[in-house]
């Protein structure tokens, strides 16, 4: 069983992780409200150097420090696995009905969730609706992809196969074998980089509610991170190193979408339209200029 004072270091690591996404956010918009443009009814999220002082120095700082406290909680899995792995636990039908629920969002419901946002917005006309729904679901890509690179050069092994040895890497071999693609992640990462989209987007839409919101979406997100733990899919490294990608690649995508707003997916976008098909579906379609 794991010790008291390992279970606190554990506990206070992992809620540290979501306290610092949740600083992060309410840090990069707490900016002068006097430099929003007086004629819009939505105020601007302001990424750029006015935000906080030297945004990309203190993202990378941050990112470092946090895949540095992942790394350290690599001598903690052991006993973390142990601990959440306790007959009690697993024999609790809530914890495993819960567990299926976050598994769930964190895989196929975050991402179809996103895109039909997307698309719901964009049959409706609700062009808030459909600019959220594409911002996470660039974001969902954007850390889904750093994850995919990352579990296939680790290669470690998943807990369910081997729960007393967390240090089983195999270089390079993840890229082949679903059973060594343990660190990090990805249901993690998706959840966290979809929690720190919309909680910057909570902010900028509904200040006063934001304070509200943002601990419940990055408290969903967390619990996402400890139902692959509960299932054995990962080790506690793993989930916290999911989170720093999440966050890291959320913040990136707001920051890229704020300062370059007229980029090529957005121009590209504008021709893409989305209509009730007459089958009970709708289609996409594009429309491209001919010069």
């Amino acid at each position: 069983m794991i010790s008291f004072s390992k279970r606190s270091l554990l506990v206070a690591i992992v809620s540290a992780r979501s306290l610092a996404a949740q600083r992060s956010v309410g840090n990069t918009v707490s900016h002068d409200t006097s430099a929003t443009r007086s004629d819009s009814t939505v105020p601007t999220l302001d990424l750029g150097s006015s935000a906080i002082g030297h945004p990309v120095h203190f993202d990378r700082r941050l990112a470092a420090g946090l895949v540095l406290g992942s790394l350290a909680l690599i001598p903690l899995d052991r006993s973390a696995e142990t601990w959440l792995q306790r007959p009690g636990l697993q024999g609790n039908s809530a914890l495993q009905s819960a567990a299926s629920g976050f598994n769930w969002l964190g895989g196929a419901g975050l991402i179809t969730s996103s895109i039909a946002a997307l698309a719901v917005g964009r049959l409706t006309g609700n062009d808030r609706l459909s600019e959220v729904g594409l911002r996470t679901t660039e974001a969902i890509v954007a850390s889904g992809a750093i994850v995919g690179v990352a579990k296939g050069i680790v290669g470690r092994q998943r807990p369910f196969l081997e729960k007393n040895d967390p240090t089983d890497f195999f270089v390079g071999r993840g890229f082949a074998n679903g059973a060594l693609t343990s660190f990090p992640s990805g249901h993690t990462a998706a959840a966290f980089s979809a929690a720190t989209v919309l909680s910057l987007e909570a902010r900028r839409t509904w200040p006063n509610a934001a304070p509200v919101i943002t601990p419940l979406l990055y408290g969903g997100a967390t619990a996402v991170g400890l139902a692959r733990m509960y299932d054995s899919k990962h080790w506690a490294s793993d989930v916290a190193l999911g989170a720093t990608i999440g966050t890291f690649s959320g913040f990136q995508i707001m920051r890229f979408n704020d300062t370059h707003p007229d980029n090529a997916l957005a121009r590209w976008l504008t021709h893409v339209s989305v209509a009730p098909n007459g089958a009970g579906g709708v289609g996409v379609g594009l429309s491209l200029p001919l010069r």
